[in-house]
């Protein structure tokens, strides 16, 4: 049993809310994926197509998210190996995917991903637009838009972490007035996810410790 894993589980449990653990594959083979599924994971998170479509194959029953930067010309094929994505940081994408999940009658989930540290390496929507991407999502009726998702500083100053956190949660409360369905908040990660659990987080994308 992956003892980190079960460590996490049963903070959540502390929590007394519901929280996903998405644990992030993206490096490791297709033996310790699995393992972790046995373990108790339900989803994991996947950046690579290419090496993600290698292990699908032997892949054990799970929830699979798309969490990389997305390319226009790998969009069909995200939308056909994953059940949900988590990073789409642009319209024009949003747009693309939408179409692509009624072309494949297949029922997606999105999340929108913004740069709450607005740090230039970063992708993701600018917080600052929030009210225009509102307005602009209104007509994309062929995929579930379920949530949120973003990363903060990769700091040890655990108030800008906080702070961070709490305006992913404030936008996430800006879309819910308008999309009630949009309850996922998608934050925290091996070295934050204790503040992101106590900052509401839904679902939280863990990937190195469970594997070290």
């Amino acid at each position: 049993m992956n003892k980190i894993y079960n460590k996490i589980v049963e903070e959540i449990k502390d929590s007394k809310r519901k929280i996903l653990i998405v644990a992030v594959t993206k490096n490791v083979g297709i033996d310790s994926t699995n393992e972790i599924i046995r373990d108790g994971a339900t989803a994991i998170g996947e950046n690579r197509i290419e090496a993600f479509a290698c292990k699908e194959a032997s892949l054990q029953r799970c929830e699979k998210h798309f969490i990389g930067q997305i390319q226009s010309g790998k969009i069909k094929r995200i939308v056909k190996l994953f059940d949900c994505i988590q990073s789409v940081s642009s319209i024009k994408h949003l747009k693309k995917i939408n179409d692509e999940a009624i072309s494949q009658n297949k029922d997606i989930r999105v999340l929108l991903q913004f740069n709450i540290s607005e740090e230039t390496q970063k992708g993701g929507f600018d917080p600052r637009d929030t009210k225009q991407i509102i307005s602009d999502i209104g007509e994309i009726k062929g995929v579930r838009m379920v949530g949120v998702m973003g990363m903060a500083t990769d700091t040890d100053d655990t108030e800008i972490i906080r702070k961070q956190f709490r305006r992913l949660k404030c936008i996430r409360d800006e879309f819910r007035l308008v999309y009630p369905e949009m309850v996922e908040l998608s934050m925290g990660m091996s070295n934050d996810y204790r503040i992101a659990i106590e900052e509401g987080a839904s679902m939280l994308r863990i990937g190195s410790v469970l594997f070290d």
